[in-house]
């Protein structure tokens, strides 16, 4: 087993070569600011590691992720964060394994583009972060593939159109988070089947309609954050929701009273 952790402060781009590391288990890259360019797509070669981390590195440092890197079968963690690099995106396409390891990925670095539907191909991964980014479009409807997470952050993006009824089958579903996009559209009564979602944030968007009475079958639901949107109707709904312990609701059209705490 190899762990590289490389201290010393890199310039230019990544050679080539870093695919020759086929023993490589874990590559943290931290710091380096002038380091450039993107990942190279030989890092699709290294075909024992476990672990990648970018963290704090330079602001000519970033591009379209490698495809090949997700065809990597031993790659469990992900982590790109506090890059000062604003030029990341995710692959349009790539080629996913049946027994990809994949379970979680932390990107917050200011990725743009759209989230591509092969995300979903990733069927243990469960934890998905891509909070405070850039991403733009819809939410893609194959989203709720992702059959394992537990964690599903898209907080802080540019995230348009309705929320796919598709998250309704989400089966492992503990924290989902969709706040502060330019979502629209009703929330699905899909929802009702995320038994063990305990987390609920779809704050400072544009969401529009009721809250749906199928809403009370949310037995897990301790926090429930719908603020800064168009609904209206009243919260009675939530009356019957035990768990509950914050809720969240001003900046909307609601009427009547606030269940009892």
């Amino acid at each position: 087993t190899v762990n590289i952790r490389i201290v010393n402060d890199l310039n230019g781009p990544l050679p080539l070569e870093i695919g020759y590391l086929i023993d490589c288990n874990r590559l943290m890259l931290e710091n380096h600011l002038g380091l450039t360019g993107p990942l190279p797509q030989t890092m699709g070669n290294m075909t024992s590691l476990f672990s990648m981390a970018l963290i704090l590195n330079g602001p000519y440092f970033g591009g379209e992720l490698p495809s090949s890197l997700f065809r990597l079968k031993n790659l469990t963690y992900i982590t790109i964060q506090f890059n000062l690099g604003k030029d990341w995106s995710l692959p349009s396409n790539a080629q996913i394994s049946d027994d990809t390891q994949l379970e979680q990925i932390v990107l917050k670095n200011n990725f743009s583009g759209k989230i591509p539907s092969w995300i979903a191909k990733l069927k243990k991964l469960q934890v998905m972060d891509l909070t405070m980014n850039n991403f733009q479009g819809v939410i893609p409807e194959a989203i709720g593939d992702l059959s394992s997470v537990k964690y599903l952050n898209l907080l802080g993006n540019n995230l348009t159109g309705a929320l796919p009824s598709s998250l309704g089958k989400l089966p492992a579903i503990e924290v989902l988070n969709l706040g502060n996009n330019a979502l629209q559209g009703e929330l699905p009564t899909s929802i009702e089947n995320l038994r063990t979602l305990q987390l609920l944030d779809v704050g400072s968007n544009l969401l529009t309609s009721t809250i749906p009475s199928s809403f009370a079958n949310l037995e897990s639901l301790k926090y429930l954050v719908l603020e800064s949107n168009r609904f209206n109707g009243t919260v009675d709904v939530l009356e019957s929701m035990k768990n509950l312990t914050i809720l969240l609701t001003r900046s909307n059209s609601f009427s009547g009273a606030l269940p009892d705490g």
